[in-house]
């Protein structure tokens, strides 16, 4: 078995691991959309409260105090999922790190093993022109000299 099929199943399985990581980066986007979307809706819905809030007339003692109270879990809320669109976002930079990094890993392994591949043409040439110089000599050798 030649040095370049030896290689070919860890390339085969380089492979499948480089598809792997793809879909755990495709996986990861999706995660971190809808992340981010929940935090668009959550910001969203606080200004909208907000205004609400402001345009209406109401001057009672408690419906003020509920609506920042309110406000303040809003805030906590947006706050909280901000922290979960950036956790999301750092575990989706890892994944890609980690899918370019087998990339890396298995271009490299291409590139020996279509280095391999030439070195092993470049041997069979070289032993097929022997073999043709040997039977070129081997009949020469036979006639005699050249007159």
């Amino acid at each position: 078995m030649t040095r370049s099929n030896r290689l070919l199943p860890l390339v085969a399985n380089a492979n499948e691991r480089i598809e792997e990581s793809a879909r755990a980066v495709a996986a990861a986007r999706e995660v971190l959309a809808r992340q981010e979307a929940r935090l668009a809706e959550l910001m969203n819905y606080r200004q909208q409260y907000e205004h609400s809030a402001a345009t209406a007339q109401s001057t009672r003692f408690f419906s003020v105090a509920n609506s920042r109270a309110f406000l303040a879990q809003l805030d906590e809320a947006v706050r909280q999922q901000e922290a979960r669109v950036s956790s999301v976002r750092e575990d989706l930079e890892r994944t890609l790190d980690a899918w370019s990094k087998l990339r890396k890993e298995a271009r490299a392994m291409e590139q020996l093993v279509d280095r391999f591949v030439s070195d092993e043409r470049r041997q069979a040439e070289r032993v097929e022109q022997r073999h043709v110089d040997d039977s070129v000599g081997t009949r020469t050798a036979g006639r005699g000299p050249v007159e």
